[in-house]
């Protein structure tokens, strides 16, 4: 046939083509380091020794005396198949090294990548179209015994995909939890709490939040000159109420800050004095176009919510699952309620068989986020202040403060409640009467009434003192509705700002994160609050989620992957006794092709072709399989966190464990040598007995 023939010749003009560049490189490196350079960038953005040329000059001449045994004419099986087997690793190490981030574009070594994936890639399918024969030879034996291969190729997928899948969640996890790109250095939280739980419950919106700390705090480390030579900006983060009560729509107050905006919706520009907030580093937040309408037709614009507004910025995710609208302001609020542009806060997270406790406070939405692929894109935003209107939180805060004391908020003693909130900061004249009633404190003293008009009676008299008498189904009416509904804790300047009842010394927050002017000025912050602020505790939330990978994941990652090592072992060993059994079923054929004229060598490479076949086969569908677990596993990580994996990435670059391509090529050399036991038991086969049998 010309086609083989062809490709053989094709074969071994580009083996002699790659034994060249291989040598020529060699050459240039050792040439560069005796004359003491030490080949920083002309091979590796690091330092190469003088041990890993002498290794690659081993190596490289094993694989040139191959691909020089192939030019010369050398056809028996070994040989052919090392070759075919030396060109998939130079294609794998040159896609590696084209993937390696550590290369600079311009190096050497990153040209001598492209070369060797462009010679291997032709070399191998040269030598592959110059064995056709071979291969159809064996396929033919493939589907002889079709139940049996499929058997052992269903065990050699399932090992390999279990083994990629543990690869993805290991490289990838470590990009979730163990990320370093954080938009901000710091978070400052409550100094009991414990670091990886603040970290979740800030970053990831999950866990409960562990305690709050003063709201005087974030504006001294936004206003003081304590802080200001550290603190670029700083950002007030605030949890504890949720949406409908799912505890996958956290509602969180903050500033319009953290979305790049100032208190009157301007952008913060970008220099030396100001920078706008980043998730991630080099990462904003932006507001995401609005397709809504008011019921003139007029396109609703996005805006910032303002500071002192019940007004809410939703994740896309919330926004595109839950149906929320932009707020129209030419509806009613409850035309708005049911087009779902108004929504109420749920305190806590209720548990199944619990009655919610819906806030009576309405937030209007005014804007969307455009997708970020975190946490966030789950959470609800609104007014860090508008919280404080909320008579719940109005009591609990104080109770926090009173438990912080050593005080039993539930059994305060009237006569001393009123100088108790005095010692924690609280001025019991400032607070309102419902919330009075709470802390066993009498009502507050009423102003002196003016005094009111004389109204004439019918007859002439004068009733100045005595008030128009309510019917009683209007009194029972009255208290009714104060019953069940609670007192507002908050009141409306002249422009409609909310001004709260709870007292500002009273006001708190979950954390605040913190982006510093430098990395000295971060761990100048770390150790200050370390040493000398007992109030609050600051941490890096990448050395937390690091410390955090390494405990947790890295070990669970490394068993996993020992499991899945030992499993795809366990397939070689099927493919080991499934050949041989094979083999030993078609002693008769091995005969009857050795008797016409097949030579021992060709049988045996029969037989090494068929296990690498399956293990490449096996190991290609499995790298798919483990693929599809990972794109499982995302799916579940965006559920439970908000952000998913990037399971679509093969891990080019990866060390040695973890790098999936070298992975295969293990897979297929261990698969070979699996099928060299049978090989050798078709090797020694006697002709004559077992033609006669």
């Amino acid at each position: 046939m010309v086609l083989p023939k062809i490709a053989g010749y094709v074969a071994r003009i580009t083996a002699l083509m790659m034994a060249i560049v291989l040598g020529f490189g060699i050459f240039t490196a050792e040439k560069a380091f005796r004359a003491g350079e030490t080949l920083h960038g002309l091979f590796l953005t690091r330092d190469m020794t003088h041990g890993t040329i002498l290794a690659a000059t081993i190596i490289g001449s094993l694989c040139v005396i191959i691909e020089l045994l192939v030019f010369i004419g050398a056809k028996s099986g070994p040989v052919l198949f090392f070759a075919i087997l030396v060109s998939i690793a130079w294609m794998a190490g040159s896609v590696c090294a084209i993937a390696d981030s550590s290369l600079a574009e311009e190096s050497l070594l990153h040209h001598y990548a492209k070369v060797f994936l462009i010679l291997g890639a032709i070399n191998c399918v040269a030598l592959l179209l110059e064995q056709l024969e071979l291969f159809q030879l064996v396929f033919r034996q493939m589907r002889q015994r079709a139940v049996s291969s499929s058997l052992t190729l269903i065990l050699v997928i399932l090992g390999v995909g279990l083994a990629i899948a543990v690869m993805i969640v290991r490289r990838e996890s470590q990009s979730l939890f163990g990320q370093s790109d954080f938009g901000y250095e710091i978070i400052v939280g409550p100094p009991k709490a414990s670091a990886t739980q603040l970290v979740f419950n800030t970053v990831y919106h999950i866990d409960q939040s562990p305690g709050n700390i003063p709201y005087k705090l974030w504006e001294d480390m936004e206003h003081s000159p304590r802080y200001r030579p550290y603190v670029r900006w700083a950002i007030p983060f605030m949890v504890g109420d949720t949406y409908q009560g799912r505890g996958d729509r956290r509602i969180i107050g903050t500033s319009p800050q953290m979305f790049g905006y100032t208190d009157d919706g301007q952008r913060i520009p970008s220099n030396e004095e100001s920078h706008p907030f980043e998730y991630r580093y080099g990462k904003e937040f932006e507001l995401a176009d609005s397709t809504d309408s008011d019921k003139n037709g007029k396109p609703i614009v996005p805006r910032m919510f303002k500071p002192r507004k019940f007004e809410a910025v939703l994740g896309s995710e919330v926004a595109e699952k839950d149906g929320f609208h932009l707020y129209d302001d030419t509806l009613s609020e409850e035309e708005n309620l049911k087009r779902h542009a108004v929504f109420q806060a749920t305190h806590g997270m209720p548990a199944p068989n619990e009655k919610p406790d819906i806030h009576k406070p309405k937030w209007h939405v005014v804007a969307f986020l455009k997708q970020t692929h975190t946490a966030n894109d789950r959470a609800l935003f609104i007014p860090v202040i508008s919280l404080y209107a909320i008579e719940e939180h109005d009591i609990a805060l104080i109770k926090q403060k009173l438990i912080q004391a050593g005080y039993n908020p539930n059994s305060l003693p009237p006569d001393q409640a009123e100088s108790i909130l005095r010692k924690i900061g609280v001025n019991p004249d400032e607070l309102e009467d419902a919330t009075r009633k709470k802390f066993r404190l009498g009502p507050k003293a009423a102003p002196p009434a003016a005094p009111k008009p004389a109204v004439p009676a019918a007859d002439g008299e004068l009733l100045t003192d005595k008030p128009a008498p309510k019917a009683p189904g209007a009194v029972a009416a009255t208290q009714e509705a104060g019953d069940q509904e609670d007192p507002d804790a908050y009141h409306l300047d002249a422009k409609g700002d909310i001004i709260p009842e709870l007292p500002k010394s009273a006001w708190e927050i979950s954390a605040i994160l913190v982006k510093a002017r430098s990395s000295f000025a971060a761990s100048t912050l770390l150790y200050n609050f370390k040493v000398a602020n007992t109030e609050a505790v600051a941490v890096s939330p990448a050395q937390v989620m690091r410390d955090f990978f390494d405990t947790f994941f890295r070990p669970t990652t490394l068993v996993m992957l020992a499991i899945s090592l030992l499993v795809t072992i366990v397939a070689a060993g099927s493919i080991l006794v499934g050949i041989y059994n094979s083999v030993a079923a078609r002693m008769r054929e091995i005969a009857i092709l050795r008797a016409l004229g097949a030579t021992r060598g060709r049988v045996l490479t029969l037989i090494c072709v068929e296990a690498a076949l399956i293990g490449f086969f096996g190991g290609v569908l499995g790298l798919i399989l483990g693929h599809g677990l990972g794109a499982v596993g995302s799916a579940l990580a965006n559920a439970q966190l908000g952000q998913g994996i990037n399971w679509m990435r093969v891990g080019w670059s990866e060390p040695w464990y973890a790098n999936e391509p070298l992975y295969l090529i293990l897979v297929i050399v261990v698969a070979t040598f699996a099928g060299l036991v049978p090989a050798l038991k078709a090797y020694t086969t006697p002709v004559a007995t077992n033609l006669v049998s």
